[in-house]
């Protein structure tokens, strides 16, 4: 569909450049040449559409070739490969190491979880090919063949894919052969040899334009075939690229039989089959009592949870009245208990109102007396300080007469003194002084004590 829709694109584009240029263009040579070859005759139309659509067709090649080049480039192994999972049981693992088949089952359903663009690329359809060719079968004997027969089909597809191209670089030199029978019996069958001068022109000039065609067509056939032959092989080097690339992962992936000529290996590997089918077997079976120990837990909860709603049921069916019965009786106990309270709670109210006043009362009596103490105390108080104040007086007026006493007793302690040493050394007119010094002192401290303690003070002097 591509290449008809580009062919047609191609044909009506370059005529319409063509005639645009013969009629808007400015007039040359090369314009009239163009209008010579690809306009002279209706054979000539045919051939260079025929050659547009050839064209159009190696352009779809082409862009398909470059689409599944970028595929190949950008596709790794590690996004084709399927993961190698290791907690997995015995059975299996020896499946995955012996059983072809069973790896290729596992590879094809880890593919179909690639998006659909990877999915359409050649590389991975044939991986599929060859997988689902392997899933069917329990070694790879015959991988080399698959992939044999695989790469085949692909080529002759390919070569098939091109073989309107041949049909059309066969026919273009053909419709310049048969354009220029046409024009050389047009020209023949025209001519008039009554003027021969004429009639040698307008052979001349037939024999152009049937040559014209085979020209063109030899022309455009050459091209054809230039062009097709690298598209042909870009698409043979994609497809060697594929098999190669398809080759290595199958072979590296899927288990090999270089083993089944050797009859003591082929036991050994049945040995180990067996071993990991018991292995699983057990696995299963373990697997198999917990479900049924899991399931019989279930239904013994079930049971259980059944059971304790039908005891709930009959206790609440038996329960019920006599709770009902006894919920009526708590109630008028509670009525009765509440009647009694509120008689209770309004005695109580009115002996707290009696003892309220009667402390209220007491508190104005007590508060009464305590400002009759008071202002007693106060009036005491004051008598008291005055009290004070005078002793304050008398004692500060004592304290000054005790320090003048002091004084006289020092003096008369230092007359003494003088009197004591007059004495032991004899002198009249001293001892008089010191004794009238002695007197003077005795009557001063006799004028500062009280009358009862001055009369013995003047005695012992």
């Amino acid at each position: 569909m591509l290449a008809t829709i580009l062919g047609a694109g191609l044909s009506v584009g370059f005529y319409s450049l063509l005639f645009a240029a013969i009629k808007f263009g400015p007039e040359s040579a090369f314009t009239g040449q163009l209008q010579r070859y690809f306009l002279g005759h209706p054979v000539a139309v045919a051939a260079t559409i025929l050659f547009c659509f050839a064209s159009s067709i190696l352009i779809a090649k082409t862009l398909g070739v470059m689409d599944q080049s970028s595929h190949l480039a950008r596709i790794r192994d590690k996004d084709l490969l399927p993961t190698r999972d290791s907690d997995i049981s015995p059975a299996a693992s020896w499946l995955s190491d012996n059983d072809a088949g069973h790896v290729a089952r596992n590879w094809l359903s880890e593919l179909s979880s690639l998006s659909q663009s990877m999915r359409a690329s050649h590389l991975v359809t044939r991986l599929e090919e060859v997988l689902t060719r392997q899933s069917q079968r329990g070694s790879s004997k015959n991988l080399a063949d698959d992939l044999r027969e695989l790469a085949g089909r692909d080529a002759d597809a390919a070569h098939d894919s091109l073989g309107l191209v041949r049909i059309i670089v066969w026919a273009i030199p053909m419709l310049g052969f048969l354009g220029t029978v046409i024009g050389i019996t047009q020209t023949l069958g025209g001519l008039d040899f009554s003027s021969g001068t004429a009639a040698v022109d307008n052979l001349k000039s037939g024999l152009y334009v049937a040559f014209d065609t085979t020209a063109m067509g030899l022309v455009l056939s050459v091209i054809a075939i230039f062009l097709q032959f690298p598209v042909e092989r870009s698409e043979q080097r994609l497809l060697a690229a594929i098999d190669a690339r398809v080759g290595h992962l199958v072979s590296s992936t899927l288990p090999g039989d270089e083993a089944s000529d050797n009859q003591t290996v082929l036991i050994a590997d049945l040995c180990r089959g067996v071993q990991a089918a018991v292995a699983e077997s057990l696995a299963n079976q373990a697997t198999l009592w917990r479900d049924t120990i899991d399931s019989a837990q279930s239904q013994w909860q079930q049971v259980h949870e059944k059971n304790n709603t039908t005891l709930a049921d009959a206790f609440e069916l038996t329960l019920a009245p006599a709770l009902l019965k006894h919920a009526e009786s708590v109630a008028g106990s509670s009525q009765v208990a509440g009647e009694r309270l509120e008689v209770q709670c309004d005695r109580w109210q009115q002996s707290i109102v009696s003892a309220q006043s009667m402390l209220d009362q007491s508190s104005r009596q007590s508060a009464e007396q305590i400002r009759n103490q008071t202002s007693v105390l106060n009036e005491t108080l004051d008598d008291v300080c005055e009290t004070l104040a005078s002793q304050q007086q008398t004692l500060a007026g004592h304290y000054d007469s005790i320090n003048q006493t002091h004084e006289a007793i020092t003096r008369l302690t230092e007359a003494t003194t003088a009197l004591q040493h007059q004495m032991a050394n004899p002198n009249n007119d001293a001892m008089a002084d010191a004794m009238c010094i002695l007197a003077r002192a005795v009557d001063k401290l006799s004028a500062r004590m009280p009358n009862d303690t001055v009369t013995p003070t003047r005695r012992a002097a």
